[in-house]
């Protein structure tokens, strides 16, 4: 199910990125830049890493956990 509203929200918000500008605004309060982050997110959940392509969403860093240094015990 969760996959399925993730499709059904890349479909929409990929439709309103590439044919809202041509095409009356139906959505105000929703512009171009929202709809592809609603995209881009969505097609994270679907399993497309699209995040490489877009430069200011940037990259997920990994948690810093322990050093692979020594251990020392005091």
């Amino acid at each position: 199910m969760k996959k399925f509203f993730a499709l059904l929200f890349a479909l929409l918000s990929g439709f309103y990125v590439f044919f809202g500008s041509w095409v009356p605004d139906p959505l105000p309060f929703l512009d171009e830049a929202t709809a592809l982050l609603i995209f881009v997110k969505s097609m994270g959940v679907l399993g497309v890493d699209l995040t490489r392509f877009i430069p200011f969403l940037g990259k997920k860093s990994k948690a810093e956990g322990k050093t692979s240094g020594p251990v020392v015990d005091v």
